[in-house]
């Protein structure tokens, strides 16, 4: 079905904003129109139906695509025939997936919800998370603040460059000039692969919808202000596959049986051997420990409970990562003691964080730790 924010965040929906039709839809559009004047209507009942159809075609071809939402495809198809179910099929593609412009607006709206709702990073701690992203070491310069991106007021070089103005010439004690942060060096590009658990368990806990928000923000922010960066998403239940911001939102969100992280870590070492030379780092969204592994022939293999062939495969992947100098947070959605027992496991190894999040808390959690270098 076609894919609505309001649906799947609560918020708002940009999607609600006008967005014209394509040549191929505007063309099917004038045919169900031409067809709904033509048609000789048997009762009121149907004379009701062609003009409530008659009013969601006009407002589709203004641009509001969840008109025809409005419409019963059965008495469409009784009213104007197959060739009117024909040219409504030739609508359905487009208006039940998202173009590259909707996913845009998807990930922008995620991205600027998110960062609304902040403040600061999780936990109250730390510098304020601004537009810019963390920046790097501090280099002991100072610069005015308005050029300083996300870095925070330095009040010791705020009071001394005031101080040094009135020194000159009388004048207020404060001016917007005298605002000064700290110079820092420039942040370099990263690597980042974000993967996500989309097994039955995250469905249940209703945790699929802050997973894919969180990426679809993610893509928005190195989108619009880290376009060196190279993210890649991986989705990951009995297998791991890599998803673009548009095989992320349509994936099936039923789930499967299977979290096998293994693949997924697999899938996350090649993106960062394609980019060497850039920060690694991998993010692991999950609600659950490893059920599942690839084998040597190459297909999944499942066990509940998990196998101790799956835990070690894991683990071996993980350790293959870490060797190619990446740092690696593990933010898990769930506290259960097979969970407590894998994370154990995993924090014992230098380069890895472990972090508790819920669904409220993914989103920033992971802008903040793709922020962090």
């Amino acid at each position: 079905m076609r894919y609505r924010y309001r649906a799947y965040t609560g918020g708002p929906d940009p999607l609600a904003e006008p967005d014209p039709p394509t040549g191929a839809q505007a063309r099917a559009v004038d045919e169900l129109r031409a067809l709904v004047a033509a048609t000789e209507p048997d009762s009121d009942a149907d004379r009701a139906e062609l003009a409530v159809l008659e009013a969601a075609l006009s407002r589709y071809g203004e641009g509001d695509r969840s008109a025809l939402a409005e419409t019963d495809p059965a008495d469409l198809l009784r009213l104007l025939g197959p060739e009117g179910g024909a040219a409504l099929a030739r609508l359905a593609p487009d208006d039940h997936g998202l173009g590259p412009r909707e996913l845009r607006r998807l990930g922008d709206a995620a991205l600027r919800d998110l960062e609304r709702g902040r403040g600061t990073r999780p936990g109250g701690r730390g510098t304020p998370a601004g537009p810019g992203g963390t920046a790097g070491e501090p280099t002991g310069a100072f610069v005015p603040y308005e050029v300083a991106g996300d870095r925070p007021l330095d009040a010791g070089a705020t009071a001394r460059e005031a101080a040094l103005r009135r020194a000159r010439a009388a004048g207020p004690s404060l001016l917007p000039e005298d605002l000064r942060a700290a110079e820092t060096e420039p942040e370099s590009a990263a690597a980042v692969s974000l993967l996500v658990d989309l097994s039955h368990s995250m469905v249940t806990r209703s945790l699929h919808e802050a997973a894919a928000r969180a990426a679809l923000a993610l893509h928005a922010l190195v989108r619009t202000r880290h376009p060196s960066d190279r993210v890649q998403v991986v989705g990951f239940g009995e297998s791991a596959v890599e998803l673009s911001p548009a095989a992320l939102v349509a994936h099936d969100r039923r789930g499967g049986p299977g979290t096998n992280l293994h693949h997924a870590l697999r899938l996350a070492r090649g993106h960062l051997r394609r980019h060497r030379g850039l920060v690694p780092r991998v993010l692991v969204v999950t609600d659950g420990e490893p059920t599942a592994h690839v084998g040597e022939d190459g297909g999944a293999r499942f066990a509940w409970p998990p196998a101790p062939r799956t835990v070690e495969a894991t683990l071996a992947e993980l350790d293959a990562v870490l060797r190619e100098g990446a740092g690696v947070t593990f933010l898990l959605l769930a506290d259960d003691p097979r969970l407590r027992a894998f994370r154990a496991l995993v924090e014992r190894r230098r380069g890895v964080r472990v972090v508790n999040a819920d669904a409220d808390l993914l989103g920033p959690l992971v802008l903040d730790q793709y922020r962090r270098r």
